[in-house]
Order: structure tokens, then C-alpha cells, then sequence
């Protein structure tokens, strides 16, 4: 009886917790039209994750851009995608254990200029908005969410930005700080740091969208982010197949190397 009343309790106050759940949908999305995101900027045209690739992707017409975004070592938000920099003896370096001067010394030499968030945010044209990818493998430590949300706020781009991460946590921390910002959980079966690799991790951020690897994305999972009133975007569609599929599914978005793919100017 007691083991009955502690199941029926757990189902009561997972019932509560899912009430509080309530995603919302971007105003920058369209309804009923599929929007197109510079993946990394535009990487066929420039190097990704840099102020080129970004301004190149706002060039060509594309309304929203998507990049990563690292804390180093003296707690600058640096844009780069892996967690690891190799130098000019060939070792790999965690960015997080590096300072951004040491960081911008070895894009220099990459002819590679590695930006900051902020830059990204000054070259960045009104009427656009940005999907901020929040790379860390950290339970507990916050203050790179802390400073992502105090950038949006000086640049008053609250309006104008999405926050996407593997890392549940990190999600769940910007909601605490930010309620109102949009966020999205997500999924690829390639990604395993430390085991976020489950839509069930859903459960604990509670997003607004899901971002999902192209090639794993099916009917199944489409009709059940649905039920649930997510967004659904699709990434990284960089060919006529995958776009066909995101099409036929009625994915909400894609984000694409090629920020020419739905015109048919160009082809990868």
C-alpha cells in the first residue's frame, strides 16, 4: 500500500511539472512556410563561425543564423564550434582552458579569425535573429548561461534569438533566468557527451523546439513533437534529398552549409 501511495504521489507531481510546460513558438518563425538557417553562417561561401560567414549568410537573404558559442578561460563567449583548438605544434587545447588572446593568436595564424559573441551581435541586421548553440559539458556550472543571457540583454536582442543546446541543464538553467526565451533541446544519435543523447532529456529542459539530426528525424518523432506543440527544425540539410525529406515531413525549419539550397542557384 505504502509503495502504491509513493508511484501514485510520483505520477501527481510529474502531472504538475508537466503543466508548467507550455512551449511557444517564436515570432520569427512563419507558419506553414519552412524557414532556412545559416548553418555556422554560410559555410560554403566562408569559413563558418566567422563575422564573414555570418555577414555572407545575411547577404544572401537568410533571416536567421546559427553559431556556437564556448566560455575560455578568462570567461569570454568565444564562437567556435569544437571543444578542442589545435595549435602550431599540432596539439589540441580545450578552448575553456584558454584565453581568448591565446585563441585569437591561432586563428590569426589559421588566417581564421575566431570572433566573440558580441561581434557577432554588432554586424548582426535588424530584422534577423540568431540560434545560439550553448556548448558545454557541464552539470552544475552556469556561468556561461549567465553570460549569454547578460549579452542578449545589452545588445536588446530578446526578441531576436533562440537558445539550442545538447545539454539539458544548460537549457533549464535559461529558463530559470529567462522564462520568455525560446529554447530548443537538441538530438543527434552522434552526440554522447555525457549521455545527452535521449529525447527523454526533454523531459527535464522543457523546450520550445527540438533540433533534430536530418538523418534520424521520421514520422514517429515528428507526430509526437507535434502532440506536444514543439517547433521542429532539421539539421544539417545540405541536399535536395534531405530537403525533399524535410519537406514531405513539414519540418517548421532546416539549417544548411548552403544558404542557396531552396533557390536551386546553387548546389553542393
Amino acid at each position: 500500500m505504502y509503495s502504491l501511495f509513493i508511484l501514485l504521489l510520483l505520477i501527481l507531481l510529474f502531472y504538475i511539472y508537466r503543466l508548467k510546460w507550455t512551449p511557444t513558438r517564436p515570432d520569427f518563425y512563419p507558419l506553414g512556410k519552412m524557414i532556412t538557417i545559416g548553418h555556422r553562417g554560410a559555410p560554403v561561401l566562408a569559413p563558418e563561425n566567422t563575422l564573414e560567414s555570418f555577414t555572407k549568410a545575411f547577404e544572401v537573404g537568410l533571416k536567421g543564423i546559427e553559431l556556437d558559442v564556448q566560455l575560455s578561460k578568462d570567461g569570454e563567449l568565444v564562437v567556435f564550434h569544437d571543444l578542442f583548438i589545435k595549435n602550431k605544434t599540432g596539439k589540441y587545447t580545450k578552448i575553456e582552458n584558454m584565453s581568448y588572446s591565446e585563441i585569437r593568436d591561432l586563428s590569426r595564424e589559421n588566417n581564421c579569425q575566431i570572433p566573440l559573441l558580441s561581434d557577432v551581435m554588432e554586424i548582426h541586421p535588424k530584422g534577423t535573429f540568431i540560434n545560439i548553440e550553448i556548448k558545454s559539458c557541464h552539470y552544475l556550472k552556469t556561468l556561461i548561461v549567465r553570460k549569454v543571457v547578460q549579452m542578449i540583454q545589452i545588445y536588446n536582442l530578446e526578441k531576436f534569438i533562440i537558445v539550442s543546446s545538447f545539454n539539458p541543464f544548460v537549457l533549464r538553467f535559461i529558463k530559470k533566468l529567462a522564462p520568455d526565451y525560446p529554447t530548443a533541446y537538441l538530438w543527434s544519435s552522434n552526440n554522447s557527451t555525457f549521455l545527452f543523447n535521449s529525447p527523454l532529456w526533454i523531459w527535464i529542459c522543457l523546450p520550445d523546439g527540438i533540433h533534430i539530426d536530418i538523418n534520424i528525424v521520421n514520422e514517429k518523432n515528428i507526430c509526437w513533437a507535434r502532440k506536444n506543440n514543439l517547433v521542429v527544425l532539421a539539421f544539417t540539410v545540405n541536399n535536395a534529398s534531405d530537403l525533399s525529406k524535410a519537406q514531405a515531413l513539414g519540418l517548421d525549419g532546416i539549417f544548411t552549409d548552403n544558404p542557396h539550397l531552396n533557390t536551386g542557384s546553387a548546389s553542393l
